[in-house]
């Protein structure tokens, strides 16, 4: 089995919606973020990942951690995902 450590953003706007995103050719959604680089840490790795994906810009103090989760990668067959999972 494949382990990937990864970081992820809860963003939610002033209604209280959370954003959930889809990688093409897929059926899962999921909260953006991704793949830690090596030597990267959780929070580098995701603000890093926000900006790519969502062009969005945030400062570190905007995103607080939630805790670190381990599941069955939805997308990837035998593979883990370590998640640090942050909120916005």
């Amino acid at each position: 089995m494949t382990t990937l450590t990864i970081s992820a953003a809860c963003l939610f706007d002033d209604a209280g919606r959370l954003l959930l995103v889809r990688k093409r050719n897929t059926q899962g959604f999921m909260l953006p973020g991704g793949k830690a680089e090596p030597g990267e840490d959780a929070l580098t790795a995701l603000t890093r990942e926000l900006q790519e994906e969502l062009n969005l810009s945030l400062p570190a103090h905007a995103l607080q951690p939630l805790g670190q989760f381990r599941a069955a990668a939805a997308n990837e067959p035998d593979t883990w995902i370590d998640a640090s999972v942050f909120q916005a």
